[in-house]
């Protein structure tokens, strides 16, 4: 089981969402295109997914609690300062170790702390609206997407436009069937009138997909796979289409895009960016094409590399504490992530039993460290309630600089767990979610057959 509860509208959340959308989409009844972060955020972020093996699926959320349903997790939540009352985070000695409600943990609180919205047996949103100003994009002196190649500075007039809300500004992406990539990916601006600016959009069903069709489409900027080049029209609600570049391999081009039937002096606005087409980040799965890529991510690493950290009590630690044992777990997990909290008592078990044999326990406790790379104090103080309360005597480690090697940056899922052997060495596969005391004894079994084949 994997969980996260966000409060805040402008984080990199739903871009680990994204993969499990995309992964799922048939399920989901329908083709899902990926729209703006600050939207996903009160459809997806409410929902409520379970998830067998890597498969997650939809389930009711008003039906089972975090514990049974295990809430989806996205990895850039970390470091976030989540309250605990709206993310259920499990953050004092009362709190740690409780099971989240799946009607509280279903809900996602909005910019102004109100619900927005939850899904449904079917994956659609059962309840709540947003307003259709909220949606909008935040203005930024200038936008830089590795993923798409491509940077962008708006004009001042279009960022005092969609500060006001006169014009709305969203992102919307597409990935091919595998998940492999993306078919296309774009900026849209919107005209808004006064009275659309405070309507509710309404997420049940095809309520957002709706109102959208309703407000009037400017303009566009994107990236689009050439597959869908002759689809111009259809996909960005434009009718001229100014070509910019193309991709250095080839695969995509770039497009100005405006609707010729909307106001001149609005169009004129958009046809103003400047844009400039850069050498493509390779495509990561686990994160939206507008994201940035994880700093000093190395998923695959190999080796955990040589490293110096402390854990939450201050002692001292370094790539040895992987020397006195031939298999260590090493969990990766929040303070605010109530699966993550609620295994910790089976992973002090699994720890007892099996230390005997050669197998340690690690906790890594990821949002100890902010994005800026200093010790969080009060996350550090909630770490020490939760093995307080949790009783667990194995090492919970703060991340040290460079994020064992870049194997903890970027992760795509709370809690995340993999195995490394007494020299340092990653074996074998991660593991996503939370688990049982048995499911864990038997996974380690796997590991250390692997081991000893490998001798």
């Amino acid at each position: 089981m994997f969980f996260s509860k966000n409060k805040n509208l402008n984080t990199d959340f739903i871009g680990k969402m994204l993969k499990y959308v995309q992964t799922n989409k048939k399920m989901l009844k329908g083709k899902l295109k990926m729209m703006n972060k600050k939207r996903l955020m009160a459809i997806l972020a409410a929902g409520v997914l379970t998830a067998t093996s890597f498969n997650p699926v939809m389930i009711k959320a008003e039906s089972v609690s975090a514990e049974e349903a295990g809430m989806a997790v996205p990895a850039d939540a970390a470091g976030m300062s989540v309250p605990a009352d709206a993310a259920g985070a499990a953050v004092s000695a009362d709190e740690a170790g409780a099971a989240v409600s799946a009607d509280e943990a279903g809900v996602v609180a909005a910019g102004d702390g109100s619900e927005t919205a939850v899904f449904s047996e079917d994956g659609t949103p059962v309840k709540k609206t947003v307003k259709a100003a909220d949606i909008n994009m935040k203005v930024q002196d200038s936008y830089d997407f590795p993923f798409l190649g491509l940077k962008a500075v708006l004009p001042e007039e279009l960022k005092k436009q969609i500060e006001n809300s006169d014009m709305l500004m969203i992102t919307e992406e597409e990935w091919n069937d595998d998940s492999t990539g993306f078919n296309y990916a774009f900026f849209h601006w919107n005209k808004l009138t006064e009275e659309q600016k405070n309507e509710d959009v309404n997420l049940l069903g095809t309520g957002y997909e709706d109102w959208l069709k309703s407000i009037e489409r400017v303009g566009t900027l994107g990236v689009y796979s050439k597959d869908v080049i002759d689809d111009l029209d259809s996909i960005t609600g434009c009718n001229e289409h100014k070509e910019l570049g193309t991709s250095e391999d080839g695969n995509y081009k770039y497009y100005l895009s405006i609707n010729k039937d909307a106001e001149s002096d609005l169009t004129d606005e958009i046809e103003k960016i400047e844009t400039t087409i850069t050498e493509m980040t390779a495509f990561d799965p686990s994160k939206s094409v507008f994201d940035m890529p994880a700093e000093n991510a190395n998923p695959d690493a190999e080796n955990v590399g040589a490293f110096e950290t402390t854990d939450i009590d201050g002692n001292a630690y370094t790539e040895k504490v992987f020397s006195d044992y031939d298999l260590t777990l090493v969990n990766c997990f929040t303070t605010w992530c109530s699966p993550c909290v609620n295994e910790m008592p089976d992973l002090d078990k699994l720890y007892q039993e099996m230390k005997e044999k050669g197998v340690g326990v690690v906790g890594m406790v990821i949002d100890s460290v902010g994005e800026d790379g200093t010790t969080d104090e009060d996350t550090v103080k909630k770490a020490q309630i939760l093995k307080e309360k949790t009783g667990v005597t194995y090492p919970l480690l703060i991340p040290d600089a460079g994020n064992m090697n870049g194997r903890i940056s970027g992760l795509s899922s709370f809690p995340e767990s993999f195995f490394v052997d007494k020299d340092g060495n990653i074996v074998g596969d991660p593991i996503m979610g939370s688990r049982s005391l048995e499911d864990w004894k038997a996974a380690v079994e796997d590991a250390l057959e692997n081991i000893k084949a490998g001798e």
